[in-house]
């Protein structure tokens, strides 16, 4: 694997354990279909048509000003996501994505991003096909998109694992939510939902070595 191909699979790996948090389905939607299609641009900036971006992220409201205010709250919450490097002598915070335009006369959006962080737009959508993408939207939960982006990263390997811990935090899990919860909440929906893009998907529950405590979930 080249320079290249391995900052890319780094920076997908570090971004998949961001936690898009406060992002609804359809924010989801547009932050990927923003990201699908800088990927590669190798531009500090890139300008979508309303009429592009919604149909990459299959946006169904026609109206103009819902579909502002949904591009507003976006970014709100696009401002959240940072990227954190560590040294030995320093620690660094970066803002991903550095201005986001609205025309709404001429209905346009122009998105900002740091051009040196390029690679990490990349790392986000390396594995989102076009056809990825149209199953990622057509996905209705916030958690089975989230698990759906989690598993497209280990479908090589056909097993991910992870302790319940990390689960809550990588799906925004509120913290009150018992197993029994999650489980009706969480697991039962998802599977069910990701059963049409996943061969024979499976979850195995994995006890800690004491007490009768979830440690971990296996998802194969």
């Amino acid at each position: 694997m080249d320079k290249k191909s391995e900052l890319a699979v780094k920076y997908q790996n570090e971004m998949n354990l961001v936690p898009l948090k406060n992002f609804n389905a359809k924010q989801m939607d547009l932050f990927f279909a923003l990201c699908a299609r800088m990927k590669d641009r190798g531009l500090d900036k890139v300008k979508f048509s309303f009429e592009e971006l919604k149909e990459l992220s299959d946006y169904k409201m026609t109206a103009t000003k819902v579909f502002v205010a949904d591009l507003e709250k976006l970014y709100k919450d696009m401002l959240n996501l940072t990227y954190r490097e560590e040294t030995e002598d320093t620690i660094k915070y970066f803002v991903l994505f550095t201005g986001f335009e609205i025309n709404i006369t001429k209905k346009y959006v122009e998105v900002s991003i740091n051009p040196e962080l390029a690679p990490i737009i990349n790392g986000l959508t390396t594995e989102f096909s076009k056809f990825e993408l149209s199953a990622f939207t057509s996905i209705r939960s916030t958690y089975s998109k989230t698990l759906f982006r989690l598993l497209i990263q280990y479908q090589s390997t056909g097993y991910y694992i992870v302790s319940i811990e990390d689960f809550r935090e990588l799906l925004n899990i509120p913290e009150y939510y018992k197993m029994g919860n999650i489980d009706q909440t969480v697991l039962k929906p998802s599977l069910k939902e990701l059963n049409n893009y996943f061969e024979n998907l499976e979850i195995t529950k994995i006890k800690a070595k004491k007490g009768n405590k979830i440690a971990k979930l296996e998802f194969t």
